[in-house]
């Protein structure tokens, strides 16, 4: 635009009033992985990560919410799974190529097999650690996030289905 002594020629630019540049607005979810089977939590948890549940989502934005997951540890894995599914890993060389079973994942960090099922089913994009970062993994009925859970607040507790199958 063109300055002069009171007065401006040109274009003027305004602030974009828009639903795409609001702030976002955070829940926090609790849920307990008690006798929950451990693919089909994830399932679950995904779409609460990326905000699906809201009426404003936007895949192209970050909308989703704090999910914070008890008695993971308890979580059941089914058939012959704990033998049979192999994670995979490759060190670079010639012949690299090592696994360990989902019996030794669990063994060596009870968390880690529903936080790689949750990574492997959030969508392949630059918001996917953004995600992931927003997923409170706890092995046992404790966490640190009670705070979050304001007491005049309904709190999200998701319960699904299996609430009475034999944990592992």
């Amino acid at each position: 635009p063109i300055e002069t002594v009171g007065r401006s020629v040109g274009r003027r630019i305004r602030p974009r009033a828009d639903k795409m540049f609001e702030d976002i607005e955070r829940a926090w979810h609790q849920v307990d992985g008690y006798g929950q089977v451990c693919g089909r939590l994830a399932s679950k948890l995904v779409p609460l990560l990326c905000g699906k549940h809201k009426p404003t989502y936007q895949p192209q934005r970050d909308m989703g919410d704090y999910v914070v997951v008890t008695n993971v540890a308890k979580t059941v894995h089914t058939g012959k799974a704990l033998d049979q599914k192999r994670y995979y890993r490759h060190s670079g060389y010639a012949g690299g190529l090592s696994y360990v079973t989902l019996r030794q994942l669990i063994a060596s960090n009870p968390l880690e097999p529903l936080r790689r099922a949750v990574y492997g089913m959030l969508p392949k994009n630059k918001l996917r650690e953004q995600r992931m970062r927003r997923l409170r993994l706890y092995p046992g009925a404790e966490h640190s996030h009670g705070a979050q859970f304001k007491p005049g607040l309904p709190a999200f507790t998701a319960e699904f289905d299996h609430k009475d199958s034999p944990a592992v």
